[in-house]
């Protein structure tokens, strides 16, 4: 056995040598030294938030590193970065994720320029603008939203009814519920819970975030892929995403089948229509890579989409059980301005605890603490040479737990977010849907979910850890694509 890995690894070794290294301009961002092939790579290991934490208090707001091919650079400087991801010279992909992904995602040969989330350039502008106007076109961002949004929440609330006084797992429950009102937005339908293979699509998707690294090697090198050894450990993490394709495949099926052009019922019946309308052949809309894109979209909105929101409400779960006079506080504030009846949209302007509260979990967890952009050209940035394809990192977790703009930044405390009055105040250093072009579509649904549900739930019930002492609970996140909730169980207590 040892003899066959020395053989691939030896194997590996020459493959890399024959691709070389990029050479970087002698003015390229100072950082830590590169070895030969691998660059960086081997510094990062498989929790790329340490590594940049560390470069950056060696060599600055502004790092370059290199991971295989990847010249990349890391911002951890607010400023700056609003001003750079706010540049269209910054909004493309790197190709190495992008090539990865649409491993991860595509199918055979499946014409497609990488939907909205790893598309570039005038495709990634054409499927973002409509991806943002037919959005909000079906609610998302408005009071009718919240119809939805409840409903799943009744129906959570009479579920959990039956398991009360007990300890049970929450995860699962909140996931799918969150899970649901999205699916209807994109879809025009309620997911089928009774299908075991959405089941396990909704599990197997955690797994795929959790058990990945931005900095793995088949994402940095993606034609490790091909290779023994990290063929396996590909298709293996490939299995979720095919999963979750074959549900959205199903779904496109059903709406060609039932289209009518006069009536668009949901987001893919607009994206139908968009590519019927479509006559020009450049186009992201066009025939054969307008359905690829279709189906791209479905996943990227789909699959980050449900899976982020359900992550922070978990989050937000687990902070109230450590801290239980910070759940005192929320309820005493839904009680006075809510009541009996159904918590809405609108009761959160006047509700200035919880929503510093919503803030404060956004800020404390930091679900991605980093996202990579790239340069579509070559760039000047502070005096610094990037070459055209640079990866540029943001240091999102560092921006919104940065000593110098947050007090006691580690501990947390959702009056950070309150004024001398105790209304809401609002830091424009958080920032945990990102900033500028590529800011995440689904921030106001994220938003709307997290107060319906927060406030929905806490009005039936009262959430209590198993634990001997509120202080034993876990508030430390698993690092993987993104921050990931720590195991933890609830004990609720109708009210």
């Amino acid at each position: 056995m040892i003899s066959v890995v020395l053989l691939l690894m030896f194997i590996v070794l020459i493959v890399l040598s024959l691709r070389g290294s990029p050479k970087l301009p002698k003015n390229f961002p100072p950082g830590p030294q590169r070895l030969p092939i691998i660059g960086n790579l081997h510094q990062a290991t498989f929790d790329l938030k340490k590594a940049f934490e560390k470069w950056r208090s060696q060599y600055g707001d502004i790092v370059g590193f290199q991971f295989g091919n990847q010249v990349s650079v890391v911002i951890s400087d607010f400023d700056l970065l609003n001003t750079v991801f706010k540049d269209d010279r910054f909004s493309g992909r790197p190709s190495n994720l992008q090539e990865v992904f649409s491993a991860f995602f595509g199918q055979g040969k499946e014409k497609s320029t990488g939907g909205i989330v790893f598309s570039h350039g005038d495709h990634w502008r054409e499927q973002r603008k409509f991806a943002s106007r037919t959005l909000k076109d079906f609610g998302v961002g408005k009071s009718a939203t919240q119809t939805v949004i409840n409903d799943e929440v009744a129906k959570l609330i009479e579920e959990l009814e039956q398991e009360t006084d007990r300890p049970i797992d929450l995860r699962l429950r909140t996931n799918l519920a969150i899970v649901n009102t999205l699916w209807q937005i994109l879809n025009g339908e309620k997911s089928d819970m009774n299908n075991p293979k959405m089941k396990r699509v909704f599990k197997s998707t955690t797994e795929f975030i959790v058990s990945n690294s931005l900095s793995g090697p088949v994402m940095i090198m993606p034609w490790l892929r091909h290779l023994p050894y990290f063929n396996q450990q590909f298709e293996k993490a490939r299995r979720s995403p095919q999963e979750m394709r074959e549900i959205t495949s199903e779904s496109i099926e059903r709406h060609k089948a039932t289209y009518q052009p006069d009536h668009q019922r949901d987001f893919i019946d607009c994206y139908l229509k968009k590519m019927t309308e479509t006559e020009d052949q450049q186009s992201s809309f066009y025939k054969d890579v307008g359905e690829g894109n279709l189906q791209r979209s479905i996943m990227d909105l789909f699959g980050a989409g449900s899976e982020t929101t359900a992550t922070i409400l978990c989050f937000a779960f687990n902070y109230l059980i450590r801290y239980p006079e910070v759940q005192k506080k929320i309820q005493e504030e839904i009680i006075s301005v809510v009541g009996d009846r159904t918590p809405e949209l609108d009761d959160r302007s006047v509700m200035p605890y919880t929503d510093a509260f919503i803030h404060e979990v956004l800020r404390h967890s930091c679900i991605v603490y980093t996202t990579p952009h790239a340069t579509t050209e070559e760039v000047n940035l502070n005096g610094y040479t990037l070459p055209k394809g640079t990866a540029v990192y943001a240091n999102i977790w560092w921006i919104m737990h940065d000593p110098n703009h947050w007090d006691k930044p580690e501990q947390f405390n959702p009056a950070r977010f309150l004024d001398e009055q105790g209304q809401f105040r609002k830091n424009d250093r958080c920032i945990p849907f990102l900033i500028g072009k590529r800011y995440c579509l689904g921030q106001n649904l994220a938003q709307h979910e997290l107060f319906l549900f927060l406030t929905g739930l806490l009005q039936k019930f009262s959430f209590r850890t198993h634990l001997e002492d509120p202080s034993m609970v876990d508030i430390n996140p698993i690092v993987g694509f993104m921050h990931q909730c720590p195991d933890f169980r609830v004990i609720m207590s109708e009210r």
